[in-house]
């Protein structure tokens, strides 16, 4: 389908490139560039690459001609992919049938109003730096915030249970849960 600044042909190759970068037993290092094209090039980084983002780097990426709600849509598409071609991996599943490019124009689905942020590079939806800056980082565009969102409520939980501190699904209690997310950010160097 098509996305709020790109059309699903250029959607499709982001997610391409995102599951190859993502899969490939020898990546390049993060600072060689595999793709002219900017969406292209933070796709690959983005997917394999995520810790080396920098304000530097964005700001180089938005020289070389990309709009800043495109990085915001490319990070959509990039994320909503790789979880998925991770999972199949890890269980030895085959990797999932990529969809069809559907035809039409980019729907230009954007929030009615944008601020600056400052707990994220990106343009938000206003009102800016109310809630955490991985909540509000794809909140200029709705169609790829709400994909965010069903995704974790698939993956971890609903933004209403988060806010419940003794939910649970399964065996484990959400302290445990977040304990182990904690780690696995601790041992994989995310500053969340």
């Amino acid at each position: 389908m098509p996305g709020p600044r790109l059309d699903s042909v250029m959607r499709l190759r982001i997610a391409h490139v995102a599951a190859d970068s993502y899969l490939d037993p020898d990546p390049p290092p993060p600072w060689v560039r595999v793709h002219d094209d900017p969406r292209l090039a933070l796709a690959a980084r983005l997917a394999r690459h995520a810790g080396t983002l920098t304000r530097d780097w964005y700001d180089s990426v938005l020289d070389d001609g990309l709009d800043p709600l495109e990085w915001v849509e490319v990070v959509g598409v990039v994320v909503a992919t790789v979880p998925v071609v991770a999972f199949a991996r890890a269980i030895g599943a085959p990797q999932p049938e990529w969809p069809t490019a559907h035809t039409g124009a980019p729907t230009g689905n954007i929030a009615a109003e944008l601020s600056s942020a400052t707990l994220n590079w990106v343009p938000v939806a206003a009102p800016a730096d109310q809630t955490a800056s991985v909540v509000q980082a794809l909140s200029a565009l709705p169609d790829e915030f709400d994909n965010l969102w069903q995704l974790a409520a698939a993956q971890y939980m609903t933004d209403a249970q988060m806010a419940d501190p003794g939910w649970n699904r399964g065996t484990l209690t959400r302290p445990q849960m977040e304990l182990v997310a904690g780690r696995l950010s601790r041992l994989r160097e995310c500053f969340f």
